[in-house]
């Protein structure tokens, strides 16, 4: 595998089967992150590099997340193909980037969702 996807919010176990054989002949591997982990920086969950971040006792997100990395050459094939194994428009989408790469779950998910409500003309 030379590529990951890292899972926020999927919470049962068929939602993740799915996620994960869709992506597997794209070499990517599937990571649900555990809630206590979204604190972390999203390298760091990547497995990028270090950080411990903040611990994270909070509730869900709001909704679901997933993060593409190391797969920006596969995202035109690979998005179509999630979509069919149920992350469809419903879950928040984003490509790990020199940008993001040091924030954690929460900071990512408000963001992704300010550009959604600012797309959207909310």
């Amino acid at each position: 595998m030379d590529g990951k996807i890292l899972l926020f919010g999927f919470e049962d176990l068929p939602a993740i089967l799915a996620v994960s054989a869709a992506a597997e002949p794209f070499g990517a591997e599937v990571v649900p992150v555990a809630r206590g982990d979204y604190g972390r920086p999203i390298a760091a969950l990547a497995g990028l590099e270090g950080g411990i971040g903040v611990p994270y006792a909070g509730g869900p997100l709001g909704g679901r997340m997933m993060v593409l990395c190391g797969l920006e050459d596969r995202v035109p094939a690979l998005l179509p193909v999630l979509a069919q194994a149920g992350a469809g428009p419903d879950c928040l989408k984003a490509v790990l980037t020199d940008h993001n790469r040091g924030w954690n779950a929460l900071r990512l998910f408000e963001e992704l969702r300010r550009e959604r409500r600012a797309l959207s003309g909310k």
